[in-house]
């Protein structure tokens, strides 16, 4: 009975021994990392695994969040920027502007794709003169920190993005001499809406306002205000103008003999428009050419279209248009003559330009252009200048007459020549190809017809 006893309490022990041994290690799994020897350790080691699983999985959770956040965030801001780009376009538009077929490579300033590019149909591009690199002046002008506040006139007949290029340009060159708008100058910006009769209304204003200078953009609106104002003795800067001395012939002589008119010339490369055309159609013989005969620089365009073209065997077809408005007509009257449109830098022609793009795309007669921001709406090519890098050359002469020089003393320049721009969309609607030759030195590709809002 005795040993039956000792047995039982040897067992009981046992069990007891055990007993605390298991709630020793429970206790060490609670407290893992706290306990010393062996038990610990080896619950330490096992702790540290259900640790890292817990972190891992608290870590995946926190990166997947993170990831579907940035990447949200990502996608929205992309979205925003390539939407938001054309905008910012309009205007870009090159990396270098080079002649179309044979001829030498120029690389005009304000035509570089640093840093700034946009999506227009798919296709990167860059925004006219958002990266000129032509500097209007590289330290602020004395002018500018005379403590004068400079009222400034600019006149244009109409709204065209070529146009509404120069004008900020203009401005962006004025900052660059520091005159900053609202601070030491003010704006005062007259637009004929197509109205050239207007120009005079607006000149006559700028008179009597006694603006300290006027930039007149384009021809038209440097006739009128020469007219206007050439008795208040206002120095008069211009650009857009594509023959100076047509438009004001009885005072812009020569280029150093202009009196109180100066400037930054812009004659379209008729010629390169032309090997242009023969390059892309060589069996075009009738190159029709809408104007407006009220506009000088359209005339003085298509005479010079008129001397090249038996060069390259063609023929100039010319019609005429008093305003946008006849532009669709105009066209479907001699679309069966035609084989090729070119469009100059005629306002009127190009503030109607949907029009020759719809005719061009209905018939499958090709629309050339001289006018690069006319590229986007619908020219299949376009080759001439940038207008915003025009607009920020003519500040500098904006800052040297506020510092007291004389329009007589500074010499009328050339604007060098500017980006090709193609449209590939039009090009197929209108039923070709634009050659490689071309396209190799395109410095703009648009893959989608935007028209003027």
């Amino acid at each position: 009975m005795f040993i039956r006893s000792r047995k039982f309490i040897g067992v009981l022990v046992i069990a007891m021994l055990v007993a605390l041994l298991l709630a020793a290690c429970g206790d060490n799994t609670a407290t893992s990392g706290t306990s010393t020897g062996p038990t610990a350790a080896g619950t330490t080691a096992a702790a540290p695994t259900t640790t890292a699983a817990t972190a891992t999985t608290s870590a995946a959770a926190t990166t997947a969040a993170t990831a579907t956040t940035t990447t949200a965030a990502t996608t929205a801001a992309v979205a925003t920027t390539t939407t938001s780009a054309p905008t910012t376009v309009a205007a870009t538009t090159s990396v270098a502007a080079t002649t179309v077929v044979g001829g030498t490579t120029t690389a005009p300033t304000g035509t570089t794709v640093a840093g700034s590019t946009a999506v227009a149909g798919g296709t990167t591009t860059t925004a006219a003169g958002s990266t000129s690199k032509t500097i209007a002046c590289t330290a602020p002008s004395a002018a500018s920190t005379s403590g004068k506040k400079y009222r400034i006139g600019i006149a244009v007949q109409n709204t065209i993005p070529a146009l509404q290029d120069a004008i900020n340009g203009t401005k962006k060159g004025m900052e660059q001499c520091g005159f900053v708008e609202g601070k030491n100058v003010e704006y005062s910006v007259g637009n004929a809406l197509g109205d050239i009769p207007a120009l005079a209304t607006i000149g006559r204003k700028f008179a009597d306002d006694k603006v300290d200078l006027i930039v007149a953009v384009g021809s038209a609106a440097l006739s009128n205000m020469y007219t206007t104002n050439k008795d208040a003795g206002t120095p008069i800067i211009f650009n857009s103008v594509t023959d100076p001395y047509s438009v004001v012939p009885s005072v812009i002589k020569t280029a150093t003999d202009h009196g109180p008119l100066t400037g930054v010339q812009t004659f379209p490369p008729v010629e390169d428009g032309l090997k242009a055309i023969q390059a892309s159609i060589p069996n075009a013989k009738n190159i029709t050419i809408l104007y407006n005969p009220t506009e000088v620089n359209a005339v003085a365009t298509l005479k010079k279209a008129q001397e090249v073209a038996p060069k390259y065997g063609m023929t100039i077809v010319a019609t005429t248009v008093q305003n946008s408005g006849e532009v669709l007509q105009a066209a479907n009257a001699v679309v069966d003559k035609t084989d090729v449109f070119l469009s100059v830098t005629d306002v009127t022609v190009v503030n109607g330009l949907e029009a020759l793009v719809k005719v061009s795309i209905d018939n499958k007669k090709p629309l050339f252009s001289l006018d690069p921001a006319s590229a986007p709406r619908g020219a299949a090519v376009a080759i001439g200048f940038d207008y915003f890098d025009n607009g920020v050359t003519s500040a500098s002469y904006v800052a040297q007459l506020l510092e007291g020089k004389k329009p007589q003393d500074l010499e009328i320049k050339v604007q060098p020549r500017g980006p090709t721009a193609v449209n590939l969309k039009a090009a197929e609607g209108m039923g070709f190809k634009i050659p490689d030759a071309i396209l190799s030195v395109a410095t703009v590709k648009y893959s989608e017809i935007t028209p003027k809002k």
